[in-house]
């Protein structure tokens, strides 16, 4: 598989997990029902401002990470590429990390389909950084 059409995917699956960040910012029954589902039915004020700036910079920043692998697309050279995989395969992992982490522990963490997604792209990303084609 091209390396560059797994990046073009891991782009597609990020944006994806973000979604639901996005819209809690723009929606409040939207993130009110994201915030119950963490905090339960009375969310304090604290636990609602926390969230706020919790969705803006993790979205924020999972949107830098999809302008960061488009710019990878321009490159051309197999090596340089499988490195890039790799290093974006490390990046997704420790995004990853606490949901998974959460999880295990049984704790309120990110809907299981936003898990999900993040596994499917570090697997095609360590997946590029081996074996993927220029």
């Amino acid at each position: 598989m091209k390396i560059k059409t797994i990046i073009k995917i891991s782009i597609a699956l990020l944006f994806l997990q973000l979604v639901p960040l996005l819209i809690s910012y723009f929606s409040p029954e939207f993130k009110l029902a994201l915030i119950t589902e963490s905090f339960g039915n009375t969310p304090s004020q604290d636990a609602v401002k926390m969230f706020e700036l919790f969705s803006l910079v993790v979205g924020l920043m999972g949107i830098a990470i999809c302008f960061l692998m488009y710019g990878v697309l321009t490159f051309s050279d197999l090596m340089v590429l499988r490195r890039l995989s790799f290093l974006f395969f490390m990046l997704m992992g420790f995004f990853a990390l606490p949901d998974l982490i959460g999880a295990i522990k049984g704790n309120p963490t990110a809907p299981l389909p936003v898990i999900i997604l993040n596994l499917i792209m570090i697997v095609l990303l360590l997946y590029g950084s081996k074996r993927g084609t220029a």
